[in-house]
């Protein structure tokens, strides 16, 4: 059997979960390139590849937070935007109306498992476990894989080379951060 590529992972389920995703992510990786695929094809590789690589982010930063916060069966995280101090400036019918306020987040409570990247990652930063370089990649590689949404597009997104290197660049520096800060 091979060494995990996630020994410091204690967790044996979430262990053998992240090999299989970055397995997948190694068997797939080769089609990216290869020129029996046309572009669009290299492209659904490196888009599921995205995914995969997203969802062992999520897993190793869920990882962290689970051990540092291990007493939260309700988790406080930035939820939602809402506006407030909504002021009408101007009313156009009785379904439409022009208003002026604050746009702010607003905290809420969920349970630990059902909470998404934007808020692993918002409550990671909120409690400084987390800096704004990394908050920052690791939102920006969440976006990248928010763009799988089909219905959301205008034009067919095509994903790079380098929207793989982003990706893996995360991945290493979310990697090498949880291993590091792990108690």
């Amino acid at each position: 059997m091979l060494e995990s590529n996630f020994i410091f992972v204690k967790n044996e389920i979430l262990r053998q979960n992240l090999d299989e995703a970055f397995n997948h992510i190694i068997t797939l990786l080769p089609f990216t390139e290869s020129t029996n695929y046309k572009e669009p094809a290299k492209s659904a590789f490196r888009k599921t590849i995205i995914i995969y690589t997203a969802s062992i982010i999520e897993a190793l930063l869920f990882y962290l937070l689970d051990k540092k916060f291990t007493n939260l069966e309700l988790v406080e995280f930035y939820s939602s935007w809402q506006l407030k101090e909504k002021q009408i400036l101007y009313i156009i019918d009785d379904s439409c109306e022009i208003v002026a306020g604050k746009y702010i987040k607003v905290m809420g409570k969920s349970e630990k498992e059902k909470m998404n990247l934007a808020q692993i990652i918002d409550f990671l930063k909120s409690k400084e476990v987390i800096g704004k370089k990394l908050f920052e990649s690791v939102d920006d590689m969440r976006k990248l894989r928010n763009e799988q949404h089909l219905s959301t597009h205008t034009i067919v997104k095509s994903y790079t080379k380098s929207d793989l290197e982003k990706a893996f660049s995360v991945a290493h520096n979310v990697k090498s951060f949880v291993q590091e800060n792990i108690k």
